[in-house]
C-alpha cells in the first residue's frame, strides 16, 4: 500500500479499502512530560510512528491517533484525562469503526501507564459484553514492549519513563527533537523512582483502613521525574528495539487475524476458563 494513513483517504478510497481488508490499526498516546529533554508528545510519536511502521507491514491502514489519556504525573504540559472518560471515547471511536465494516481493530498503546491500560482492557470487554454487534470484531490491545527483548530487560534492569528505552527510540525516528541537557532529580530521588516507578505518588487517608479511598498527589520532591537511565541511550538501540518489536509483532498480527477469519466462518470461538474466582474478596 503507498499509503497507509486514514486520515489521508478519501471516502471512496475507504471504500475501496474495505472490500478487501478489514483490519485498522488504532494508536493512542498522551501528551505528558517527558522531562527537559524529551517532548510532550513522545507517546503519541510511540503509538503514531510504530502504528504506521506495523500497518505496512500487514498491509493494512492506520487510523489518526487519539493523543490523550490518564497519565497521573501533575508537572506543567501534562494533560490528564481520566481513565473511565478514555475508556469511554476509545469505545465508541471502536464501535463506529465496527459499524463501518472493521472486524479487526488493533489497539497500539503508545503511553504505558497502568491506570489507563487495566481500566481499557476491563472496559473494552464489557463493551463487548454489552454490544452483541461486537460479537465478530476482534479488538487486540498490542503493548509495543511486550514484542522486544531489549525493551522488556530494560523494564527489570529499572528503566521506565522518559529514560534509556524511550529515549532511544526517538533519538532513532525524530533526533531533531531531542534535547542535549539531560536533568535528573536528585539522587535519592531518582533512585526512589527507579525502584518503584509509582513513587511520585503521594497517598494519604483519615484512615488505615483498606476501604478508604485516599487522596493522591505528585510528591513534591519529585521535580523532574525521569524513571530509569536517559544517559545510556543511544538511537542504534532506538533502531534495535525498533527491529524486535516489527519482526515479533508482525507475524503474531498475521496469524491472530487469519485464525479470527477463520474462526468468523466457522462460527468457532475458543472458551476460556475463569482462573480469577471470588475476585470480590481481593477488592
Amino acid at each position: 500500500m503507498k499509503n497507509v494513513q486514514m486520515g489521508e483517504m478519501t471516502v471512496k478510497d475507504l471504500q475501496e479499502y474495505l472490500k478487501d481488508n478489514r483490519t485498522i490499526i488504532f494508536p493512542y498516546g498522551v501528551v505528558e512530560q517527558h522531562r527537559y529533554h524529551l517532548p510532550l508528545d513522545t507517546d503519541i510519536r510511540n503509538a503514531k510512528i510504530m502504528g504506521e511502521k506495523i500497518a505496512r507491514e500487514l498491509g493494512c491502514i492506520v487510523a489518526p491517533p487519539l493523543n490523550y489519556c490518564f497519565s497521573g504525573g501533575m508537572l506543567e504540559g501534562t494533560i490528564n484525562v481520566k481513565p473511565n472518560t478514555f475508556s469511554n471515547m476509545v469505545g465508541e471511536i471502536i464501535e463506529s469503526l465496527a459499524l463501518q465494516g472493521f472486524e479487526n481493530i488493533i489497539i497500539i498503546p503508545g503511553h504505558g501507564g497502568s491506570e489507563s491500560l487495566f481500566h481499557l482492557k476491563e472496559s473494552l470487554r464489557v463493551l463487548k459484553w454489552l454490544n452483541p454487534a461486537l460479537k465478530d470484531t476482534m479488538i487486540l490491545m498490542a503493548a509495543l514492549w511486550d514484542f522486544s527483548e531489549t525493551w522488556t530487560s530494560l523494564f527489570k534492569s529499572r528503566d521506565y519513563h522518559g529514560a534509556e528505552a524511550e529515549t532511544s527510540l526517538i533519538k532513532h525516528w525524530t533526533p531533531e527533537v531531542v534535547r542535549e541537557e539531560v536533568v535528573l532529580d536528585e539522587d535519592e530521588i531518582a533512585e526512589m523512582l527507579r525502584n518503584d516507578p509509582d513513587s511520585y505518588q503521594k497517598r494519604t487517608s483519615f484512615t488505615k483502613l483498606g476501604h478508604e479511598i485516599p487522596h493522591t498527589t505528585q510528591r513534591e520532591s519529585v521535580k523532574v521525574g525521569i524513571m530509569g537511565y536517559p544517559n545510556k541511550s543511544c538511537a542504534e538501540t532506538g533502531k534495535k528495539i525498533t527491529g524486535e518489536i516489527l519482526d515479533g509483532i508482525v507475524p503474531v498480527l498475521k496469524d491472530a487475524i487469519a485464525t479470527a477469519d477463520k474462526c468468523r466462518e466457522s462460527g468457532e470461538r475458543i472458551e476460556l476458563t475463569n482462573d480469577e474466582k471470588l475476585k470480590i474478596m481481593s477488592l
